[in-house]
């Protein structure tokens, strides 16, 4: 199921259905072949080097096709005897018994192939449920915003890491954190795990957002090593516009509007989880239909094959217009063609869109009793 958090799982190329694998089999029957046709010409006996077809293939083959391609070349050279002159002799014999043991082998690694497909795919179901266990979807839709949210592992063969994002929805506004921890694998989701359940539980705690970065940065530091730090952006959403920051090392977000975008810069940012325990509030303001892009790391590191990093601040006009996921797929697919689909590092993005507040159907009657 592709979720708005992350991209869809890749889909197991069948054994001998991939570009590579292709090639392979090429190569495994142009050597069978040459082989064969060497083997043919006079005084030429090349039967023992007829297993190097079955070994090639098995890097591509299922295990019943190279079985079957084995026992043809055993055959072929049990019947090479006849026209190289050497059937039954003990050079023949040997070499048919050679033949035999490459051929087994073959299978084998077939055989081993596939069990080790079938743990990594196993693996990928595993790291699936992990992602949206520790990042669940972001809500479409509160009070006053609307939010959509990607995650791009740089692995494939993985999809979870340690960039996070949440959005907390309280009495007093909207909280959203954006964060990056630094290092990969387990040890950077376990940290984001502390990050996450921290927010989670002082975004409803404490009234300001210095206080809730306060917290997150306190059980970093409790479950940190000495070289681990976690940069990340709180952020406080009123319904009335109002918007408050608290930066912890992480880049400041991108405001893009009809006529324009910008940068919210960041009044005292301080230095990332881990590393800090105090943070001061940056205001600002968003007006009805402004879009704001929270990142990490790797949307601006992203290089092409020339070096050059991903021009973000030239490419915001791609945020404007349709929906949120809409303007999510543009961006990241431009994204995937400036680094030619190879990303080097895991990135979060979340796209958040100031929506106008609803406003009970009630309160109009009730002000005009009032007034009456």
């Amino acid at each position: 199921m592709l979720t708005a958090r992350t991209k869809p799982a890749a889909t197991p190329v069948p054994a001998g259905r991939g570009p590579d694998s292709l090639r392979l089999i090429i190569a495994g029957a142009a050597v069978l072949l040459i082989v064969l046709v060497l083997d043919l010409a006079p005084c030429v006996a090349l039967t023992g080097y007829f297993g190097l077809g079955p070994l090639i293939l098995a890097a591509a083959c299922p295990p019943l096709t190279t079985a079957t391609i084995g026992a043809v070349t055993v055959v072929v050279a049990i019947l090479s005897g006849f026209w190289d002159h050497r059937f039954g002799e003990a050079s023949h014999v040997a070499a048919v018994i050679l033949v035999l043991i490459q051929s087994a082998i073959a299978v084998y690694i077939c055989v081993y192939r596939e069990r080790q497909r079938s743990k990594l795919h196993r693996v990928q179901a595993v790291a699936e449920v992990a992602q949206r266990a520790l990042l669940p979807d972001v809500p479409s839709r509160l009070d006053g915003a609307g939010f959509a949210a990607r995650y791009l592992s740089a692995a494939q063969e993985a999809s979870v890491g340690g960039d996070l994002y949440e959005v907390v929805n309280t009495a007093q506004s909207i909280r959203v954190i954006i964060g990056d921890v630094r290092g990969k694998g387990l040890p950077a989701v376990r940290l984001a795990s502390v990050v996450l359940g921290a927010f989670r539980e002082a975004a409803v705690t404490w009234l300001d957002p210095e206080q809730v970065a306060s917290a997150c940065a306190r059980a970093v530091s409790r479950e940190a090593g000495p070289e681990d730090f976690v940069t990340a952006l709180v952020l406080d959403i009123h319904p009335d516009g109002r918007i408050g920051m608290c930066s912890a090392g992480h880049h400041p977000p991108r405001l893009v509007s009809l006529d324009g975008a910008r940068t919210l810069e960041l009044r005292a940012p301080s230095p990332p989880f881990g590393l800090a325990e105090r943070f001061t509030t940056t205001t600002d303001h968003w007006d009805v239909g402004d879009r704001l892009l929270l990142f990490t790391d790797g949307l601006i590191e992203a290089r092409d094959r020339h070096g050059s990093f991903f021009p973000l601040d030239d490419r915001l006009d791609l945020l404007r217009g349709g929906g949120q996921q809409e303007a999510l797929d543009r961006l990241t697919a431009a994204l995937s063609d400036h680094a030619g689909g190879d990303l080097h590092d895991d990135l979060a993005v979340l796209l958040a869109e100031r929506l106008p507040v609803a406003v009970p159907s009630n309160t109009a009657p009730a002000a005009r009793v009032a007034l009456g």
